[in-house]
């Protein structure tokens, strides 16, 4: 019955070539420019590391002074201090945990580098490795043992090892941010987006890292930091990524289940009151663990102007389907006196009402194909732009087929009251009128 009803919706559309045109253009022009933010926006909401992120959680701490003004954008509580990091690290009860911090450093000349260049990368504790996922295709990663002994040690990435000499540097020493350290790995890909174990303040959807340093190495020898590097204190500290009034560490902690949060919440609340009557802490706000979606959701890594453009392209595709209900409902009626005789003559109701939908259904088709070649032009405008999330605007197989199967529903949408309307008359009033 579906291919009788296609032949007739196709006779029909090729009979109003040009409404036919109108409807197919407005309903894939709204389509394509809503597809392009949506996909957009997808992007910048993927799960960056699948299948561990529901257990990865970052321990909120308020560490400020009482005076201290928090403004918008500049809130030190993003990040722990050192002293609040070790005694985590040290006490708190989760199977693995590490402390981070972004870097980017001068690679001095050696071997095959001639002309020294900047790299980025980031400081680490050995957990990093398990918990994030990080592949080492060559050699190892460091152990708890080796933080604990303060090794300068070095895992490279795969560019960096490429351009300091590719294979055989295992056990060798480069020299990184002015410092020796002794390579024990080099690890493969890996570049999981949004960039959450970053301070989030740029770079979030680009960038990889080059180098994994231990962090306690590079809080010893005061390393260039390339995070945001908060302090509340006037006095000067012979070593500041050390002092207890300076925030720039990101830490994450992995919790299996509830239960382990909860008792994680718990040590937290007796740290904070400890160090409250220790006279550390000034305010008495409850700690907290924030799951990764939550922290992500918190820092609103989608900017609002993308946030603006979703909705003005949402609200355009709003326009064209009024429009194409509107067109479709003149259309309909026109056929009032066809519609009315095929009834007179035995259709059912519901057999006008599929096969006025079926015409949509293929409106919407092609309104699709219309609406993916509208939204492969905005991501290629999108990838123009100079924003770190730009080069990741693509349109998947599923994004395509979400497109095509939005334009088909969108249709039978618009068109389904004006077939209420056209085939709800009495035969007989319909069949004179149209006389």
């Amino acid at each position: 019955m579906f291919g009788y009803y296609f032949a007739l919706a196709r006779t029909r559309l090729l009979e109003t070539k040009g409404m036919s045109a109108a409807l197919i253009l407005a309903l894939g022009l709204g389509i394509g420019a809503s597809m392009t933010m949506l996909t957009v926006v997808r992007t910048m909401t993927w799960d960056p590391l699948p299948g561990r992120s529901e257990h990865l959680y970052h321990p909120f701490i308020d560490a400020l002074p009482t005076s201290y003004d928090v403004r918008p954008g500049m809130d030190p509580r993003v990040a722990l201090t050192w002293v609040d990091a070790q005694n985590l690290l040290r006490q708190a009860p989760a199977s693995h945990q590490t402390a981070l911090a972004s870097a980017r450093l001068l690679v001095d000349a050696q071997r095959s580098v001639q002309i020294p260049f900047f790299t980025q990368g980031q400081y680490v504790t050995a957990d990093a490795f398990a918990m994030f996922g990080i592949p080492v295709v060559q050699g190892r990663a460091w152990t708890r043992e080796d933080d604990a002994a303060h090794a300068r040690v070095v895992v490279l990435g795969q560019d960096l090892a490429a351009r300091l000499g590719g294979e055989g540097l295992v056990g060798t020493t480069v020299r990184l941010g002015g410092q020796a350290f002794t390579v024990v790995g080099v690890a493969g890909p890996w570049s999981p987006r949004p960039r959450f174990y970053t301070d989030l303040q740029q770079d979030v959807f680009k960038g990889r890292e080059n180098f994994f340093i231990p962090i306690g190495v590079a809080a010893e020898m005061q390393m260039t930091v390339s995070n945001s590097v908060f302090s509340w204190s006037g006095d000067k500290s012979p070593n500041r990524l050390q002092d207890a009034r300076t925030s720039w560490i990101q830490f994450w902690a992995e919790l299996p289940d509830a239960a382990s949060v909860e008792q994680y919440e718990r040590f937290l609340g007796n740290y904070a009151r400890a160090q409250h009557q220790a006279g550390r802490f000034d305010r008495t706000t409850a700690p907290r663990m924030v799951s990764l979606k939550d922290f992500l959701v918190e820092h609103r890594i989608i900017p609002n102007e993308v946030k603006l453009q979703l909705a003005l392209c949402l609200g355009f595709l709003i326009v064209c389907l009024l429009n194409m209900s509107a067109l479709i409902f003149a259309r309909f009626i026109r056929r009032s006196h066809e519609i009315s005789v095929r009834r007179a003559l035995g259709a059912r109701r519901q057999d006008v009402i599929y096969q006025l939908c079926t015409e949509a259904l293929i409106i919407g088709g092609l309104g699709g194909s219309v609406g993916l070649i509208v939204a492969e032009a905005g991501l290629y405008l999108v990838r123009m732009q100079p924003e770190d999330y730009a080069s990741l605007a693509n349109m998947d197989l599923s994004m395509a087929a979400l497109t095509v199967g939005l334009a088909c529903v969108s249709s039978v949408i618009a068109a389904f009251f004006p077939a209420l309307r056209a085939t709800s008359g009495r035969l007989a009033m319909q069949i004179k009128a149209s006389e």
